[in-house]
């Protein structure tokens, strides 16, 4: 037994997973209070991006969502996520801090915490049509703006006039603050990939595009910053060959573009330091059909624990740890993997899918009072903690 000052409780409960943490708010109403506050709740967010703690791999595969510990690499496990499917694909939006942006075929979305197992089910927001344009594609993105603390996504519609070739790009931004739907300013841009929802990184959410449907000219990375709600362009590091297809991708929080060149090589960068052009640094090259077998996709998604090799996904069907020194790779086995999928970093968190507590009204803040009062209490008491 060990009396264990307020402080301490707090820094050891702030390291645990999500599900020990459910587990604790059973035992009385001030550990309940104390977890479900929205003080802790940053706390052990911000504990678990920064050391890197309680990371999973998230994998869709048509209607099936599944969660893989990254540390441990164990057995996939199936989660029940919280919408119709009607024998047809869930679509994950996006996903950040927890919270998991998904969609289905009659275009639900739903903002979910499969950790803490809430969902909330967003206002619906019905096909814009401008005269006799053509839709030619939409897609969306999901961030988190922290100036104003608000969760936001983003659909980005795509008209085409065939007559003369222009497009228009409508932007509307949902906020979970509000918990409604608005008008941004259109994008001038055309997307280059019809179904690539945006990477989030950096308080902003990225998307490859052109100025005008030209295959002549080189794409570009374009920003839509979550707190201004405006779009900007992303400096591109210096190549010395031109022609080649970019995607952009987040690992380690930083922004990354995979440049491939056909039927040679695939390069990948990352941007060290947000903005600037010259902080890109080129991570690793991987010739194709050299190291890791013949592919046409690599995407990288987490660095390992000692930052030496990076976890790539290749082709949507196999996971490879690539060794950043030694130039060569390890193949991932995890028991449950789906024969094909989309992968992308999750970290377990408390962030709740309604609007933070900061924004309730009096009688909320009353009841803040109360439970801070009954959580002070008890932690000047000090804790009784097995060890």
């Amino acid at each position: 037994m060990a009396d264990l000052p307020s402080e301490i409780l707090i820094a050891v409960l702030c390291r645990l997973p999500v599900r020990s943490l459910l587990r604790f708010r059973s035992v009385s109403k001030p550990f309940r209070s104390l977890i479900d506050s929205t003080g802790f709740i940053d706390l052990h967010l911000k504990n678990s991006i920064e050391t890197g703690s309680n990371l999973s791999l998230m994998l869709r595969r048509d209607s099936e969502i599944y969660l893989i510990n990254l540390d441990a690499l164990s057995d996939a496990v199936l989660l029940a996520h919280p919408l119709m499917c009607y024998s047809n694909r869930i679509l994950i939006l996006g996903s950040t801090n927890g919270l998991i942006c998904i969609s289905n075929v009659a275009e639900d979305i739903a903002l979910w915490n499969p950790s803490i197992r809430r969902h909330k089910v967003l206002p619906f927001l019905p096909i814009e049509r401008i005269g006799s344009s053509l839709l030619g594609t939409r897609v969306f993105g999901f961030g988190y703006d922290p100036v104003s603390e608000d969760y936001k996504l983003v659909r980005i519609s795509q008209f085409i006039n065939l007559d003369n070739e222009g497009f228009v790009s409508k932007v509307k931004v949902y906020s979970l603050r509000a918990n409604e739907w608005r008008d941004s300013e259109d994008m001038p841009y055309v997307l280059c990939y019809a179904r690539k929802n945006g990477t989030f990184a950096s308080g902003a959410l990225h998307w490859v595009v052109n100025r005008k449907f030209n295959v002549e000219e080189a794409d570009l990375i374009v920003a839509f910053d979550l707190t201004v709600e405006r779009f900007r362009e992303v400096p591109l590091p210096e190549c010395a060959e031109k022609r080649f297809h970019i995607e952009v991708g987040v690992l380690g929080r930083c922004v990354c573009m995979i440049a491939t060149y056909p039927d040679v090589r695939i390069d990948v960068w990352v941007m060290r330091e947000y903005g600037v052009k010259e902080s890109w640094a080129k991570l690793f090259s991987v010739a194709k059909a050299d190291v890791v077998g013949s592919y046409k996709y690599l995407r990288p998604l987490a660095y390992s624990k000692t930052g030496r090799e990076v976890l790539v996904e290749l082709d949507n069907q196999r996971l490879v740890w690539y060794d950043l020194r030694g130039k060569r790779v390890e193949n991932v086995s995890v028991g449950g993997l789906p024969d094909s999928f989309e992968a992308e970093i999750f970290v377990g968190s408390l962030v709740p899918t309604a609007a933070s507590r900061r924004d309730h009204g009096k009688k909320q803040s009353l009841e803040e009072e109360k439970n801070k009062k009954n959580r002070d209490d008890f932690l000047s008491e000090g804790f009784k903690l097995v060890l």
